[in-house]
């Protein structure tokens, strides 16, 4: 296989969407009003819209995911070659709002995208994502002058890293429009964030809305199903769509292992190997996965998010998505993530076996797609502990995971190798 169709074929599984890139011109005494947007259309089918006409629909909420819409607009747009839209937002026609009149010190802000793949306004495909900075040049026309304008470019730049090769820090798009950063890290690319998909590539339903009953009755049946963490029991959230938009639905082995497909297309859910390549991967660069070591494995992987933190600074903070305080506070040597490798792993909890939630904020628990005991139900995963350093696969009291628990998920890109790689 020649490098040029390795490549290509690279391309052809990874679904790149640049979400709200930022493009600032003009002079800081006139600055622009609109924020251009990039994005792949696909069609109910998950097939990539060619030289087609959409119809997209731009909403700006306030405070939530959930939030009032200050601003709403409309786009007739017509996909390129690749499927690939490119717009302004500010530059639509109104619908609700004044671009112009948004207080972007204010937020934060979502951006909400809709689009009818017929070209219409019969909006039937959707996605949320939270502005990762205020969208600089037009807060600077309100802020103090040069200086907040150049702080506030370097943040832009870190949290997006527009200066490292977009094909590699990219993003991946759901079947549901629900858009995940990914990273790569050694040989592999995750997603940086837990799945939050309610439907297979094929368009269909995931089970939900479960009693404990017939959650804990899903190994009878082998039915896939997931489930939310209920926000009465997250302190600090006021509904599960902002439980979902921190920590990711919780899925049992059911889902992950249905021939439908859970990850995108192109990606798919880690086998037991896949992890244990992660893992060694991270011990090689100086981080064992020792449980006591404070630079261990887990540690590395875990987001540095963090109730009274000692480290400070962005790190310490109580809002979700964050990892517990750790539960000894006198203990002289308290565990708290790196985030040494970009994975940034939160705390999703878990939904038993019983139907129970529990753990959100001091545990994350992860599937692999690998059955360990399909007659007794079992299969492998990994966990990560607040109170630990390492990345934890259980191999005694109990050995593995019961297939029935909900348990977050983490997808991982199919890489395209020759056979000298």
């Amino acid at each position: 296989m020649t490098q040029e169709n390795i490549i290509n074929g690279k391309m052809k599984k990874l679904i790149l969407f640049i979400v709200g890139i930022i493009v600032v011109s003009g002079t800081l005494a006139q600055a622009p009003q609109g924020i251009t947007n990039q994005g792949v259309v696909r069609d109910s089918n998950n097939q990539i819209l060619v030289n087609a006409p959409v119809g997209k629909k731009v909403s700006i909420l306030q405070g939530s995911v959930e939030g009032s819409a200050v601003y709403v607009e409309t786009h007739s747009l017509e996909t390129n070659a690749n499927g690939l839209i490119t717009y302004i937002i500010g530059e639509g026609d109104e619908v609700e709002g004044t671009f112009a009149d948004i207080d972007w010190s204010d937020g934060p802000y979502f951006l909400k995208t809709e689009a009818d793949p017929e070209g219409g306004t019969d909006y039937s495909i959707s996605g949320i994502t939270q502005f990762l900075s205020v969208p600089y040049a037009i807060y600077a026309e309100e802020s103090a002058g040069v200086n907040e304008l150049f702080d506030l470019l370097d943040e832009v730049m870190d949290e997006l890293d527009l200066l490292k090769d977009l094909a590699g820090v990219g993003a991946v798009e759901d079947i549901d429009g629900n858009t995940y950063r990914t990273i790569e890290i050694g040989d592999q690319t995750w997603m940086k964030e837990n799945l939050r998909v309610t439907a297979y590539n094929d368009g269909t339903d995931i089970s939900a809305d479960m009693s404990n009953q017939d959650w804990g009755n899903t190994d009878e049946t082998s039915l896939g199903a997931y489930a939310i963490y209920p926000h009465d029991d997250v302190d600090g959230l006021d509904s599960d769509a902002e439980v979902v938009a921190a920590y990711g639905k919780l899925y049992n082995w059911y889902a992950v292992d249905d021939d439908r497909g859970l990850c995108p297309d192109g990606w798919r859910v880690p086998s037991d190997e896949d992890w244990d390549q992660l893992v060694d991967y991270v011990t090689d660069q100086g981080y064992p996965n020792e449980q006591d070591n404070l630079n261990g494995a887990g540690n590395a992987l875990k987001s540095c998010r963090q109730v009274d933190l000692p480290l400070g600074g962005d790190c310490d903070t109580s809002e979700h998505p964050r990892w517990d305080e750790y539960p000894f506070p006198s203990h002289d040597e308290p565990h708290y993530g790196l985030d040494a490798f970009g994975f940034s792993a939160f705390p999703g909890g878990i939904r038993d076996a019983s139907g129970n939630f529990e753990d959100v904020g001091s545990n994350g628990y992860w599937w692999s797609d690998t059955a360990l005991d399909p007659s007794g139900n079992l299969a492998w995963g990994r966990g990560m502990d607040v109170r630990f350093g390492n990345v934890i696969r259980p191999e005694s009291n109990p050995t593995g995971y019961q297939m029935r628990n909900g348990f977050s998920v983490r997808c991982l890109r199919d890489n395209v190798r020759t056979e000298d790689e």
